[in-house]
């Protein structure tokens, strides 16, 4: 099964709206076969969903459900729930795009590819985990960020 990408603004950040989110909706639907596609890691529920969530939130919203879920109360890029639910911060997104000299929209992009690729297995705690997941994630993020 290939499940079917649905995306959430829910903060206000600079460059993001609603077409965005809608273009990047059509891009996700059609990496998703692809990623599929990848041999999946040992923890993968992709597959086997039918809908997958991505919120668009703030770095405040990010840090309170990585307290409550993760017992660490900072900011990060994307918090992964194995029943289909992705939460990836704008904020962030455009912090660490300043910060690195690259576009703010294909690094959140890349969060929302980062997310599902989780889904689909793959880790990123150990070097050689996060590796693997960048081996399957840079490529589709080149691939498919809608220009």
């Amino acid at each position: 099964m290939v499940p079917q990408i649905e995306i959430y603004l829910n903060a206000q950040c600079e460059g993001v709206d609603e077409a965005l989110m809608s273009r990047f909706a059509q891009a996700l639907n059609g990496l998703l076969p692809e990623l599929l596609l990848a041999p999946p890691g040992p923890d993968h529920v992709l597959s086997q969903l039918p809908v997958v969530e991505i919120s668009v939130v703030d770095d405040e919203t990010i840090a309170r459900v990585h307290a409550e879920f993760l017992d660490d109360p900072s900011a990060t890029d994307a918090i992964t729930f194995p029943y289909g639910e992705i939460l990836v911060s704008c904020d962030t997104a455009a912090r660490y795009a300043a910060e690195h000299g690259i576009d703010p929209q294909e690094e959140l992009f890349r969060y929302m590819v980062h997310g599902l690729t989780h889904l689909h297995g793959y880790l990123d705690y150990e070097p050689a985990d996060r590796e693997a997941l960048f081996a399957v994630q840079e490529p589709l993020v080149r691939r498919f960020f809608p220009k």
